[in-house]
């Protein structure tokens, strides 16, 4: 993966992952997963995730083109945790479907008077949830007739200076988990943005012998 340094304190991996041939599948299924979620008024959808089974490692049960793109993000996470030497026995992660859409976004960062960017350990904390690591997230669908900074994934570093990076279709990025960021709106453009994004954790735990 392609490491992109912003300022000293700010990193983000990117990889494209050549499935840009199952864009139309892919759009269906994060679809699917809305519909079924007829109730969610904001701009993330839950999909199916194993969060704390002490022993899940990283590996789920593929049944099509998403799943997919969940286990080759949840592989990377491993592999650069891994090069940090900590030793893990459980990978924690959740996932979902966030949709920017062209017209009339709901996130609250494009709402007036609400922080513009989000961090996800704090988010997870406040969920009880599991202390992540990384946030990943795959570009399947980016708005067009982009002008200026449309479209752009903002990041803020610990001296709140501001970055960004326009992200491509079919482009993975993986961040540390606790980098605010924020997606940027477009509001010339015709179609929504629409990813998927997860976090991913890692934890160390001592199983009980047992005496029998």
């Amino acid at each position: 993966m392609e490491k992109l340094n912003f300022g000293e304190s700010v990193h983000v991996h990117k990889t494209k992952l050549n499935m840009s041939k199952h864009k139309d599948e892919l759009l269906i299924l994060c679809n699917e997963v809305i519909k079924n979620q007829p109730n969610v008024k904001s701009d993330g959808f839950g999909y199916k995730m194993i969060t704390n089974n002490v022993d899940f490692l990283g590996k789920i049960d593929i049944k099509n083109k998403l799943d997919e793109i969940i286990q080759i993000s949840i592989n990377n996470c491993v592999e650069l945790y891994k090069t940090k030497n900590i030793e893990f026995n459980v990978v924690q992660t959740d996932g979902w479907v966030n949709v920017v859409r062209a017209k009339n976004p709901v996130q609250s960062n494009f709402m007036e008077g609400q922080e513009k960017y989000h961090i996800h350990t704090e988010i997870n904390k406040k969920m009880g949830m599991f202390t992540p690591i990384y946030t990943y997230v795959y570009y399947i669908q980016m708005p067009n007739n982009l002008k200026n900074e449309d479209g752009v994934l903002w990041f803020k570093d610990s001296n709140d200076v501001e970055y960004s990076i326009l992200p491509k279709e079919d482009e993975l990025l993986i961040m540390p988990a606790d980098i605010p960021h924020a997606p940027n709106s477009s509001p010339n453009s015709t179609v929504d943005r629409l990813v998927f994004a997860g976090n991913v954790g890692f934890g160390f735990i001592k199983k009980e012998k047992s005496l029998l």
